[in-house]
């Protein structure tokens, strides 16, 4: 397939950087795959080595109707910050567009998931949309390349779900004897909560706490979660992935972070890029550590490629 250059521009309606759905669409249309970007000047490292890590595009509809594919600022300020190429997915070409990137985060939104994911057991006729499919193809691809992933609020629950077999409660408020505020009403309300970080585990490196350290405050804005551990333990099947859990929430005990260090796979149930975007340097390295990730996955790709090519070339010789 051919590939296109886009970039998004800033879309005061929404304040987001985004791009109209029809354009991608049009594209599409033509066989055509859009390379989506942030236009260079927003970048500080411009480096050609730097890892190019995906982002699946949230979503907004304008006053007039018309569809955007968006991130918003403090997801901005977040990715670029890490100073990897960011590489934009859209929900029509994500598997295709995965192909070029070195590790992918996927970030909060609104979907419905299959029913299954729920713990309750109960059908509640959701059907799953474009969106959720988009997040499925780029956890696949990055799982079927062993590409690192951070996942985001509904980013963590769609990685645990489909590759750590982790079960969801569909409604907090109604299932969890409720101690924290897991989602304010406002969604704008940056209410932080505190988080149990649990001792051994790779959180204290990759958020560069101090090991005597037990607690870190961070912020959420979730009405579905991840079941507590000791439910999960009951859960039937084998995961893909096992997940080890990193924090959880001080209060009730609901799964806050997880992930496995050798798959290169973090997931944090709350939105550090809003803390981040203050100054806050932990909440940052969630973000920076996908970064890493995709650089050493990068560089392992392209010795393994090298290495292909000089095999090739040795037997071109040898006939």
């Amino acid at each position: 397939m051919k590939t296109k250059k886009v970039y998004l521009e800033y879309l005061e309606e929404f304040k987001s950087f985004g791009i109209s759905k029809k354009e991608i669409a049009e594209l599409k249309e033509q066989s055509i795959v859009a390379d989506i970007r942030f236009h260079k000047e927003l970048y500080e490292n411009k480096s050609s080595s730097r890892p190019t890590v995906g982002f699946l595009l949230g979503q907004d509809k304008g006053d007039n109707g018309e569809e955007y594919y968006t991130i918003g600022l403090t997801y901005a300020q977040a990715v670029l910050s890490t100073g990897a190429e960011i590489k934009f997915l859209d929900y029509d070409s994500t598997y295709q567009q995965m192909k070029n990137c070195d590790g992918v985060i996927l970030p909060g939104g609104a979907f419905d998931n299959p029913e299954d994911f729920f713990i309750d057991g109960k059908d509640m006729g959701a059907k799953e949309g474009k969106r959720f499919f988009a997040y499925k193809a780029a956890i696949n691809e990055a799982h079927h390349s062993q590409k690192p992933m951070l996942g985001i609020c509904a980013g963590a629950q769609m990685i645990g779900a489909l590759l750590g077999n982790m079960k969801m409660y569909r409604s907090i408020e109604k299932e969890v004897s409720r101690k924290t505020v897991h989602k304010p009403k406002e969604e704008t309300d940056v209410r932080i909560h505190g988080l149990k970080l649990i001792k051994g585990t790779p959180i204290f490196d990759i958020m560069g706490v101090d090991a005597n350290e037990d607690k870190i405050m961070i912020n959420s804005r979730h009405n579905q979660a991840m079941v507590h551990p000791a439910l999960q333990d009951y859960v039937e099947g084998t995961p893909l992935v096992k997940m080890d859990m990193y924090a959880v929430s001080d209060a009730d005990g609901i799964p806050e972070i997880w992930g496995n260090e050798a798959a290169g796979i973090l997931c944090v149930q709350g939105h550090p890029e809003d803390l981040a975007a203050t100054g806050n340097k932990k909440m940052q390295y969630l973000y920076d550590y996908i970064a890493q990730k995709a650089k050493i996955y990068k560089q392992a790709h392209n010795e393994h490629t090298k290495a292909v090519k000089r095999v090739i070339k040795q037997l071109i010789q040898r006939q």
